[in-house]
């Protein structure tokens, strides 16, 4: 997973820092310290959800997912849905997918793991 940065500068001038302006500020770094940037949380339907399980689980194509799915949750979904909600985890970079003869294989990335892919027996 990639992770951005922004460069943070330090004020060498200030003898204190806001806390407690008695302790020194340590040095200026003439580059700046660079900050991780936390992703925003990621706003998932029940549906998008239930995908990326299922991918998790090994269902890679469109219509591997549409049988899991029927047959794991007791719902039907169509193809063409599936296939909205794949672009829509796409979208969110939570997915990728790769063309496989005539088909996408889709798999789910760092992130998307992280979601949806551990094994705690509290998640649906």
């Amino acid at each position: 997973m990639n992770t951005n940065s922004i460069r943070v500068f330090s004020n060498p001038q200030r003898g204190g820092n806001a806390r407690d302006p008695q302790r020194e500020t340590p040095p200026f770094k003439a580059g700046g310290d660079h900050w991780p940037i936390v992703p925003r949380l990621v706003d998932l339907s029940l549906v998008e959800f239930r995908v990326l399980r299922l991918i998790c689980s090994g269902y890679g194509l469109a219509k591997e997912i549409v049988n899991g799915y029927s047959s794991k949750f007791n719902e039907p979904i169509s193809l063409p849905a599936v296939e909205r909600t794949l672009a829509k985890l796409r979208g969110k970079g939570l997915i990728n997918s790769k063309p496989v003869s005539k088909a996408l294989m889709h798999e789910a990335t760092t992130l998307g793991r992280l979601i949806a892919c551990s094994r705690n027996p509290h998640s649906p």
